[in-house]
């Protein structure tokens, strides 16, 4: 996502979701939790605090600079109680000017996007904290590394599609050795939506040397109109390297392989 430095920082959708996140129940938790990422990497743009001599820059008059060659710049971070640091990110200037050091005057700021603070944190591995002062909201860097990962595949490759399964294919249906307990959650939350949706089977797929995720959907009409829910609220928690396919419940492949107990029934 590019950043227009025309146009003022401030994220109204993400202000919102974080306002809710500390009052929503402990049911809707992990709802919310999954826009605040979806918006925070896709749509969102920070401020963040940068400090840099001003003999070091070049200033356009329009808004933007030039660094000088050997320029440093450098960004302040909070400290944590642990003795450890995170990086300090702010929807919009309201949310700045609540930090004590830059509630008055000039402030020097860099508008970034995700991927800009995911290149800011990555040597450290350090977490952010989004409007420390406001409705904060602290990530650590493997969560912040985690939706990067996943934004990173959705742009680059499909990770959830239909399964079409044709006949005399060598195809093994078994049960995952490591449970994937946050993913089977988010899409519990999501189906308690969808009230189309009736149970959903988890089951791990061997199929031409390469092993994914299979889940069988069995929903009223056809499922297939309820894939893209499911595979919205299961790509963040989908571990690295695995793959989801889905089939309908009530078709021949669908129908051998839901067995056992769904995750999710209404």
């Amino acid at each position: 996502m590019s950043v227009d430095v025309n146009k003022p920082v401030e994220n109204p959708r993400l202000k919102e979701l974080l306002k809710q996140r500390v009052s929503v129940s402990q049911s809707d938790e992990l709802q919310v939790l999954n826009a605040i990422a979806e918006e925070m990497a896709m749509n969102a743009s920070f401020l963040a605090v940068v400090d840099f001599g001003d003999d070091h820059v070049e200033d356009n008059q329009d808004g933007t600079a030039v660094f000088k060659k050997d320029c440093e710049v450098s960004f302040p971070m909070l400290g944590l109680n642990d003795g450890g640091h995170v990086q300090p990110l702010f929807t919009d200037w309201e949310e700045l000017r609540k930090w004590d050091p830059f509630k008055e005057g000039d402030v020097k700021t860099f508008i970034l996007s995700f991927d800009d603070v995911y290149a800011l944190i990555n040597n450290n591995k350090t977490g952010i904290v989004i409007n420390p002062f406001g409705d904060a909201f602290m990530i650590p860097f493997d969560t912040v590394d985690h939706i990067k990962h996943v934004k990173d595949l959705q742009k680059n490759s499909a990770r959830v599609q239909q399964q079409v399964v044709k006949k005399d294919t060598q195809v093994m249906i078994g049960e995952p050795r490591e449970y994937p307990k946050q993913m089977v959650e988010a899409i519990s939350a999501h189906a308690r939506t969808i009230s189309d949706i009736n149970a959903i089977w988890l089951k791990l797929m061997m199929k031409d040397g390469e092993q994914n995720f299979l889940l069988i959907v069995d929903a009223n009409g056809d499922a297939r109109a309820c894939f893209q829910g499911i595979a919205d609220a299961a790509i963040p928690y989908l571990p690295k390297g695995m793959y989801i396919d889905m089939v309908p419940a009530n078709e021949g492949f669908g129908q051998s392989a839901a067995t056992g107990t769904p995750f999710y029934r209404r």
